[in-house]
């Protein structure tokens, strides 16, 4: 079961790349409220990509999703400004800002996270979920 949709990130498309993805996880019978976390999520990367691999200007993303078995694997690739995960801190709990928490929401809803920065341009960063089976 494969998921794969290339277009143009904005701040407008970002709703509809995330909700094309929940709808493919819901038709491969994933739970309404994992598949939300998940859109959540996605929702979170692609808002990063659009802010800061693209500077708030359109530019080309891939998104791919696949199961295999209980592990969902998805895959977010962008060609704008390297993205340098090392970079970036934790929320400070005792400051509540209204933006940089993407990450560190995705690192407590996805089990892995790793980032592909061997590309010339760009970064891909790979989301993994392990899947409760259903029994």
């Amino acid at each position: 079961m494969k998921f794969e949709i290339k277009d143009r990130v904005s701040a407008n498309k970002i709703s509809e790349i995330r909700s094309k993805l929940k709808n493919f996880l819901l038709s491969n019978e994933i739970p309404e409220e994992t598949a939300s976390d998940i859109e959540l999520v996605i929702s979170e990367m692609l808002t990063n990509v659009y802010k800061h691999s693209y500077k708030e200007k359109e530019g080309e993303v891939i998104v791919k999703a696949s199961i295999d078995g209980d592990e969902l694997t998805i895959s977010i690739r962008d060609f704008g400004e390297k993205f340098s995960p090392a970079d970036i801190r934790e929320p400070d709990p005792d400051f509540l800002a209204d933006h940089g928490y993407g990450l560190y929401i995705a690192s407590q809803i996805m089990d892995k996270i790793e980032y592909i920065l061997s590309h010339e341009t760009g970064t891909e960063v790979i989301l993994k979920k392990l899947l409760k089976s259903n029994g």
